[in-house]
């Protein structure tokens, strides 16, 4: 069994409220993982939980809204089977006290292929994002209707090199905020270094992600940021390439 609200933040970690519809299931010895990408391939990420309940399988889950929809209305703990036609699987049941759900799976070859990222052998810029952290730039996104963000080295009051997020349009005339992220380490990056991300893919990563015991920020200055999240038994991760220059 597994708790349905347990259930719900593994699928949110990579449905990201609609993001991603199609994924592939992968469970052995009770580990459960799920890669994925953003349909503009801008994204690629992976979900592990090492607790799941679940027979050792390959399922294809073609659409997660309608999964979701179906979970919702049940409660507490819910137990997971699945059925299978010869050696297909076709259906995952979800069950708790009161429901038992059917949901329709699809054939393997119907989920895209997910890219592969080289994970660089170094990341200049690195952050520790504590709940604080997480919830300054969920804030920052929010208060502007712009997806743009900046990162970028700056200089505090002390003249030091700091790391900063700049939310806002490049226009001169637009509304700006700049958040400083303390905690972070800096290393042959120069005072200047400005790289653009799409601010609302950040806040929708961090928004289904801060149920973490510890969250990490990573950035290559040629453009890769890796958002790295743990919880008492799951990790998640996020790729994401640089916006082109705005």
């Amino acid at each position: 069994m597994i708790n349905k609200i347990t259930l719900q933040s593994v699928i949110g970690k990579y449905y990201l409220n609609g993001l991603v519809e199609s994924v592939k299931w992968t469970t052995e010895n009770n580990t459960l993982e799920i890669d994925f990408q953003s349909p503009n391939k801008d994204m690629i990420g992976c979900i592990k939980h090492t607790n799941f309940p679940l027979e050792d399988s390959e399922i294809a889950v073609y659409d997660t809204s309608k999964l979701n929809k179906l979970l919702g209305i049940t409660s507490g703990e819910v137990v997971l089977e699945l059925e299978k036609q010869q050696s297909i699987y076709t259906k995952l049941i979800i069950s708790d006290l009161n429901y038992t759900l059917n949901f329709s799976l699809t054939d393997l070859l119907m989920i895209q292929e997910i890219g592969e990222v080289t994970d660089p052998s170094n990341y200049e810029i690195q952050g520790k994002l504590e709940s604080e952290e997480i919830t300054a730039i969920i804030r920052a996104h929010n208060a502007l209707e712009s997806d743009n963000v900046i990162v970028k080295i700056d200089k505090n009051l002390d003249n030091e090199d700091v790391l900063v997020m700049s939310f806002g349009d490049v226009s001169n005339h637009t509304n700006k905020i700049d958040y400083q992220i303390p905690n972070s380490t800096l290393d042959n990056v120069s005072y200047g270094t400005k790289i653009p991300f799409n601010s609302a893919l950040i806040k929708n990563i961090l928004n289904n992600n801060k149920d973490a015991e510890s969250a990490l920020l990573k950035i290559n200055s040629q453009g890769l940021m890796k958002l790295e999240f743990t919880g008492e038994d799951w990790e998640s991760f996020y790729y994401i390439v640089r916006k082109a220059d705005v």
